[in-house]
């Protein structure tokens, strides 16, 4: 048996308090020290980091059926999501899944500048007489009311949903990091803020359905597209749970992501010394920014049987992580890694394509990555074409928590052209 090697970290507890108080540092510094498949121990869990595009393929693609999401991560966010694209396994997901990719494909993204355009006009406006804005805050907004358009053709109160969100991501990143919490043991033992917030958001959902019901002439969205199924029979129907739980993944994950890496692009392109980056292609700007700050910055599986990667032995039950955060940035398969360039996404390269995975990989590869896209190439493109932003005041440190936010606001001063 030949054990990968990895910090020893204490005696009880191995890595945990290390990767409490410095996640991406206790990652980074494992790889270096210890190469590309790292043993990791957090006190009764044992977890590999693979950290090589072979590796990953592996895991996510190739032999994606020896890995399931049966992990720590995935069971607290379960307490938000149910069982729905983010945690569901086998059959579930997959009912889900081809529920859903017919409203995500490309072709459905084609035409939503006019929804930009009308959901950016207050906020472009407030910018004009604003002397510095928070732009984490302000793209929070912004894409919740965008993806709520898209998703369900109607307009939510924004700061009310991301009010929520915000206590239901410290929560659920709280509880990942405990070795034991009350929870646990049985739902009712969540804090109230959080049980709190989950109720928030499902108010949210169960008035977008409600309204919805209520119309004769629905459009062909997401939403009706979930009603559909609920009141369809047999195998393919979604019971009130499955609704709900679907709904709440696509409402939240539908802008979360997207308006966190929107966020670190307006940042990345203030910060750059490079002059007139912003009038480079949105595209390349968002993809850069997805390279730099991937929104899921590590993923998690669970080993189903025993395995070897890399030529270690993965054990039966144990976890595998992956670092998105860590592989965009390899020295082995990028030139100047720290450095945002978006130029280096207007050309063809040699880069094995699985060092860039800001949407996952394999069957399990985000199905709202065209969408991402498509919002973030539009607001670029508008915010450019009227302003110009430029840095002020201290930049905050990344926060990895369940997903890569910036430890404070981020503010930039805006210059209308």
């Amino acid at each position: 048996m030949t054990r990968a090697p990895g910090p020893k970290g204490s005696l009880f507890w191995g890595s945990l308090a290390d990767f409490t108080s410095d996640a991406l540092g206790l990652l980074w510094q494992a790889t270096r020290d210890h190469g590309d498949v790292v043993r990791l121990r957090f006190g009764p869990i044992t977890a590999h980091l693979v950290n090589h595009p072979d590796h990953i393929t592996h895991v996510l693609s190739r032999h994606a059926d020896r890995y399931d999401k049966n992990t720590r991560s995935v069971e607290r966010i379960r307490a938000t999501c149910g069982d729905s694209l983010l945690s569901a396994n086998a059959d579930a997901w997959a009912r889900h899944r081809r529920l859903i990719q017919p409203i995500f494909q490309p072709k459905m993204f084609t035409d939503i500048s006019a929804i930009v355009s009308d959901e950016m006009g207050p906020m472009l406006d407030r910018w004009r007489t604003a002397d510095k804005i928070d732009v984490a805050s302000e793209m929070m907004h912004l894409v919740i009311a965008i993806s709520a358009r898209i998703l369900f053709s109607s307009s939510v109160d924004a700061a009310r949903v991301e009010a929520a969100l915000a206590v239901i991501l410290e929560d659920t990143w709280r509880r990942l990091q405990a070795p034991l919490d009350p929870s646990m043991i049985s739902p009712a033992f969540h804090k109230r803020a959080f049980k709190d917030a989950v109720q928030t958001i499902g108010d949210v959902i169960f008035e977008l359905i409600a309204t919805r019901r209520r119309q004769i002439d629905a459009p062909d969205d997401l939403l009706s597209r979930l009603l559909a199924a609920h009141e369809a029979d047999g195998d393919a129907q979604l019971n009130d749970k499955e609704l709900r739980d679907a709904a709440v993944t696509l409402l939240l994950g539908g802008h979360e992501t997207t308006a966190n890496a929107l966020a670190w692009a307006f940042h990345a392109v203030a910060q750059s010394p490079d002059a007139g980056i912003e009038t480079q292609d949105p595209a390349h700007i968002f993809a850069e920014a997805v390279r730099l700050y991937p929104s899921i910055w590590i993923v998690e599986r669970r080993a189903i049987a025993a395995d070897t990667i890399g030529g270690f032995d993965i054990p039966r039950g144990s976890s595998v992580l992956i670092s998105p955060y860590l592989i965009h940035r390899h020295p082995d398969f990028w030139t100047d890694p720290d450095r945002f360039d978006p130029a280096r996404h207007a050309v063809e390269t040699d880069r094995h394509r699985h060092a860039y995975i800001p949407f996952g990989l394999g069957q399990h590869r985000c199905v709202g990555l065209h969408m991402a896209r498509a919002i973030a190439s539009e607001v670029i493109a508008h915010v450019y074409a009227q302003f110009r932003l430029h840095p002020t005041g201290q930049t905050p440190a990344v926060d990895p928590g369940i997903t890569l936010r910036p430890t404070g606001p981020l503010w930039l001063c805006p210059v209308a052209k």
